[in-house]
């Protein structure tokens, strides 16, 4: 296993919540060096993305952190010596406030011309660039929870996608912005937007309303006695433990198998249903066979039966129990870390290297500040004046 690919790569991060945290959780799981710079009253109610919760250890992994006073003047100098060695700054503060700290992307630049800044912003360029949003709010205004949800009831992903997309575009700009600057020496200013990661996921069905001329419906709708279209097969069905298994048949070989798994022989012979155009308009000849079927197993009876027979399956899982699966349970999976005297099991990066796997360098900081004294000692702060600059709560250990 070689080392990881950004290990030499210096990040400073000031952002909160969700979406900029995700920008520096990936390039810290890829080896950087992520500075987190934390405000002086982190941890007070106000400052909801400082709390250590579940969501914070998670996002946070693989930081250091320090706490600095940006509206005092030492404080301001200590953040663009940051900058100075860092090779990327990665923000997600509300439109217009880096620039009125003093911390935009021209200045910075100015400083340090080499920096790549990533910003994840609500909006691109446009109109509403200067609008903030939340990921709920990019879901509703880009269809994303139309498709979601019912026909006029709308309903959000069951996590925080569009955060994390943004995020995620945004580090792909950040690393092509790397590769450009080993040519012009130069860097560049990166942006991702909310609304815009959302529109980019309905794309297909974007393509599909200019296409057809009608809206489509939404995936809440596709259920039984619904289809007109679609799978004919694709859908849960209850175990005798009470437990759920999704079970989706995408050709006709596989439905042929399903019958002989669940020895339905009889509908495998029948004509109407040799298609899947034919099993979507008779789904209640085969759905109450297939549900009897799977009421009369255990869930794991169930997806080993699907498994054997090459039938895509999954059983329905909570984040909790999900924990269980041998898929998650397989080597580098997850990472190991605590928070809050609680060893939490985490995923990793969803892709695979043939050269390194990912490890935990750095739990969350459980307090902000846990890395103040170190983070100043490296960019040439001796012992007294780290003592001078924490008497006067220009940088802080909370």
């Amino acid at each position: 296993m070689t080392t990881l690919p950004l290990r030499n790569i210096r990040v400073l991060e000031l952002s909160q919540i969700v979406a900029g945290p995700s920008a520096g959780l990936i390039l810290a799981d890829m080896g950087a060096d992520v500075i987190k710079v934390e405000p002086p009253d982190a941890l007070e109610p106000s400052r909801i993305g400082t709390v250590r919760n579940g969501s914070f250890f998670f996002f946070n992994r693989n930081k250091r952190s320090i706490v600095l006073d940006l509206k005092k003047p030492e404080g301001l100098e200590i953040f663009h010596r940051l900058a100075d060695r860092s090779d990327v700054m990665v923000e997600n503060m509300g439109p217009g406030t880096t620039d009125r700290l003093g911390i935009g992307y021209d200045q910075l630049a100015q400083r340090n011309p080499r920096i790549i800044y990533c910003s994840v912003k609500g909006f691109l360029g446009g109109p509403n660039s200067n609008q903030p949003s939340l990921d709920e709010l990019a879901q509703m205004m880009s269809g994303l929870a139309y498709m979601t949800g019912l026909k006029g009831q709308p309903l959000r992903a069951g996590a925080s996608v569009v955060d994390i997309g943004a995020a995620t575009y945004a580090v792909v700009g950040v690393l092509g912005a790397l590769l450009e600057r080993q040519t012009t020496g130069k860097g560049q200013k990166i942006t991702g937007g909310l609304f815009e990661t959302a529109l980019f996921y309905v794309g297909q069905h974007m393509a599909g309303a200019q296409q057809s001329g009608q809206a489509p419906q939404p995936m809440g709708e596709r259920d039984r006695g619904n289809r007109t279209g679609g799978w004919g097969v694709y859908d849960l069905f209850e175990c005798s433990d009470g437990r759920q298994v999704f079970i989706g048949v995408t050709s006709n070989a596989q439905w042929k198998r399903l019958c002989q798994a669940l020895h339905l022989e009889d509908l495998a012979e029948n004509p109407d249903l040799e298609d899947n155009l034919g099993r979507a308009r008779n789904r209640e000849l085969t759905l109450p066979r297939i549900e009897a079927a799977a009421r009369s197993m255990e869930r794991s009876r169930l997806v080993r039966l699907m498994e054997d027979n090459g039938i895509p399956v999954a059983p329905l899982n909570t984040p909790a129990t999900v924990l269980e699966e041998p898929q998650v349970q397989a080597p580098h999976r997850l990472l190991h870390s605590q928070g809050n005297n609680v060893e939490l099991a985490l995923p990793t990066l969803p892709y695979e290297s043939s050269d390194y796997h990912f490890s935990k360098r750095h739990d969350a900081p459980l307090r902000p500040g846990r890395d103040t004294r170190e983070i100043l000692a490296e960019i040439g702060f001796n012992l007294p004046e780290i003592n001078r600059l924490l008497k006067a709560e220009v940088a802080k250990v909370l």
